[in-house]
C-alpha cells in the first residue's frame, strides 16, 4: 500500500486501539500524516509509536469525541499542523448490548453522543476545509447491527443514523471533489468481544485485515466513489445497496381494508425480512 496516501493529512478518531489503531497504522504505512484522536493521551501511546515507527508524522489529540469541541479541535489541529485535511475516518464508537427499554437516559445520551454527535461535529468541521481544497475523503464506520440484531437496537440505531448522514453528506458534497463513504467492517475487537450473542462466524478477523479497505477509500483512486457503503470481513468485499422503495401499487382511492389486502396481495413479494441474518 506504500505511497497511496503519500503526503495526505488524515484524522482518525478512536485511534487508540482495535480498528482505529489498525486504520492509523495502515494509513501511516501508505504515507499519510496523521492526527490520532482518543479519550486520553495514554490511550494513544501505542498507536503513536506504531505510526512513527512506520515513518509517519503523527500527533495526538486526546479528548472525548462526544464533546463537539473535540471533533472540531482535531480537524483544526490537522489544518494547523499540516495545512490541509485530506481524510477523516470517523471510527470512534461505543457499543450498547441489552434491551433498549432497560437502558438509562444517561446510557442512551452517551451512546448517541459518541456514535452520532461526535461524527457530526468532526465531519461538519472537515467538510468546509475539504470543499475549499476541492478534494477530500470522509470514511464513516457503521455496523451490520443497523439491520437488526438481538439486544443491539440502540447501537444499531446509532449506526443507522450515521448511514443516513453518509448518504446526505455524499449528496451535499457531490461535484465538489469531496466524497463521503462508509465501511461496515467485521473484525474481532474488544468491542465485538462485549457482544456475547454474536456467532463465532460473525466475529471476524484481526483488525489489520480490514484496514486496506479504509486506505483504499482515502486514496485518490477512490475519487469516483461517493455515497457507497463497503461491507468487508477481510476476505469478502462488497457494496451494500441503499434502502429504497419498490415499484409499489397504485389505486385512486384507498381504505384500510384495501391497504391490508395489498400487503397480502400485490405487495406480498416486496415484504422484507428483518435482521442481519437476512442480509
Amino acid at each position: 500500500m506504500g505511497g497511496l496516501l503519500e503526503g495526505k493529512a488524515v484524522v482518525v478518531t478512536g485511534a487508540g486501539g482495535g480498528l482505529g489503531r489498525a486504520y492509523a497504522l495502515a494509513a501511516a504505512q501508505a504515507g499519510a500524516r496523521l492526527v490520532l484522536v482518543d479519550r486520553t493521551e495514554a490511550a494513544l501511546t501505542d498507536a503513536l509509536d506504531d505510526t512513527r515507527r512506520a515513518g509517519a508524522a503523527a500527533i495526538a489529540f486526546p479528548g472525548d469525541i462526544s464533546a463537539p469541541d473535540v471533533g472540531r479541535g482535531a480537524v483544526q489541529a490537522c489544518l494547523a499542523a499540516y495545512g490541509r485535511i485530506d481524510g477523516l475516518v470517523n471510527n470512534a464508537g461505543i457499543p450498547h448490548v441489552g434491551y433498549s427499554w432497560e437502558a438509562s437516559d444517561a446510557e442512551v445520551a452517551r451512546l448517541f453522543g459518541v456514535n452520532v454527535l461526535g461524527v457530526i461535529a468532526a465531519t461538519t468541521s472537515a467538510l468546509p476545509a475539504m470543499v475549499s481544497q476541492g478534494a477530500g475523503s470522509v470514511v464513516n464506520v457503521i455496523s451490520g447491527a443497523l439491520l437488526g440484531m438481538p439486544g443491539m437496537a440502540l447501537y444499531g440505531g446509532s449506526k443507522g443514523a450515521v448511514l443516513g448522514l453518509t448518504y446526505g453528506w455524499a449528496i451535499e458534497a457531490a461535484d465538489t471533489g469531496v466524497r463521503v463513504n462508509a465501511i461496515s467492517p467485521l473484525a474481532n475487537t474488544a468491542m465485538s468481544a462485549q457482544m456475547t450473542d454474536i456467532p463465532e462466524h460473525l466475529k471476524g478477523p484481526d483488525p489489520h485485515a480490514i484496514a486496506p479497505a479504509v486506505v483504499a477509500l482515502l486514496a485518490d483512486g477512490a475519487a469516483h466513489l461517493n455515497g457507497q457503503i463497503v461491507r468487508f470481513d477481510g476476505t469478502r468485499l462488497g457494496l451494500m445497496s441503499p434502502p429504497g422503495k419498490g415499484p409499489g401499487t397504485r389505486r385512486e382511492r384507498w381504505d384500510a381494508r384495501g391497504v391490508l389486502a395489498a400487503f397480502d396481495g400485490e405487495l406480498r413479494d416486496d415484504r422484507q425480512r428483518v435482521g442481519l441474518g437476512s442480509a
